[in-house]
């Protein structure tokens, strides 16, 4: 009968592990917003579930809120593009210079809402959109919904209305249009806009109507104009690559199919609820206007964002970026 020591047992109970722990991937999620955030847990947290029940827990995700792996919407990116972090969420719109061609999604009258742009986003990924995002891998790419205008100040129902108003904007983009309408942009990062509207360093906002609630806009904003030529704003989840690519093809496998267009498409529906649910509750609140663009104004609206389309298609084209290409295949 074979006799095993008890040192060898260890010695094989200690290599078992070593092996075990050394296999398990655990993976540095890093979140700008608050674990308050509407997609903290159902989207962000909900992930790390997936894939861990996917992989027998081999592979599990820890979300690091609030800038936890280090301060700055802007620099989400960054972060997982050099492996500070092994995913992230971010604004395409706060490195415009990276991902021009996905900002094109955000410009005025392209989609209809953000269910239209998310899986416009997914129409193009593989053929326009993935060699923008270097060094990583796009696990989510959706949208807000359409932006609304929230005043401090001053109702806002034509052009005209705009006339020298300092407004916040998500992106150059989005700048571009509030000038043709004939306001003064100013691009700064969501978690900024509170205090800067407050305070009347700008006069009003350019977000999705989910920022009256998310970032408590509805205290300092008195009016809210919707029904502008639809804009949406950009969010993208990804992936550093060689974290990816440290995973076994089956994990990656589980990883894409915990992810992606499904993923976005409920996380942009999830924004697209907030939403609805924030002009609602802004509407029923003593002291504040909901002030809807009637068709007259629209069509001046329409008229001024479709020069600013055409205008930054032919820039890009001058960039040698196939904007027009992505345009047409987006719709």
């Amino acid at each position: 009968m074979l006799r095993i020591s008890t040192a060898a047992l260890v010695a094989v109970a200690a290599a078992t592990s070593f092996s075990a722990a050394a296999a398990e991937k655990k993976l540095k999620f890093a979140s700008f917003v608050s674990s308050k955030y509407v997609l903290h847990k159902p989207i962000f947290e909900q992930l790390g579930k997936d894939i861990a029940k996917a992989t027998g827990g081999a592979v599990t995700i820890r979300v690091y809120p609030s800038g936890e792996l280090g301060r700055g919407a802007a620099e989400q990116y960054k972060r997982a593009a050099t492996g500070i972090a092994d995913l992230a969420m971010g604004v395409p719109g706060y490195t415009s210079s990276l991902m021009p061609r996905t900002l094109i999604v955000e410009l005025p009258g392209v989609t209809a809402d953000n269910n239209d742009a998310t899986k416009k986003l997914w129409k193009v990924m593989d053929k326009h959109l993935r060699p923008e995002y270097k060094r990583t891998v796009v696990l989510g790419s959706y949208t807000t919904a359409p932006a609304v205008l929230m005043m401090r100040t001053k109702p806002i129902r034509s052009p005209e209305d705009l006339k020298g108003m300092k407004i916040r904007v998500p992106s150059r983009v989005a700048g571009g249009v509030i000038a043709a309408y004939g306001g003064t942009p100013v691009q700064m990062p969501a978690t900024k806009v509170y205090t800067s509207l407050a305070t009347g360093v700008i006069d009003g906002i350019l977000m999705g109507p989910s920022g009256l609630i998310l970032f408590k806009l509805n205290e300092p904003a008195r009016y809210v104009t919707y029904g502008l030529p639809a804009m949406v704003t950009a969010i993208y989840i990804v992936m550093n690559r060689k974290s990816f690519d440290g995973l076994s093809a089956a994990q990656q496998k589980a990883l894409l199919d915990a992810s992606g267009r499904g993923m976005s498409l409920r996380a942009a529906k999830l924004l697209d609820q907030l939403g609805t649910v924030a002009l609602n509750k802004f509407k029923a609140t003593e002291g504040k206007e909901l002030v809807k663009v009637d068709a007259a104004n629209f069509a001046k609206f329409s008229a001024l964002a479709d020069k600013v389309v055409e205008a930054e298609v032919k820039r890009l084209e001058g960039r040698g970026i196939a904007a027009g290409s992505v345009l047409a295949d987006m719709k």
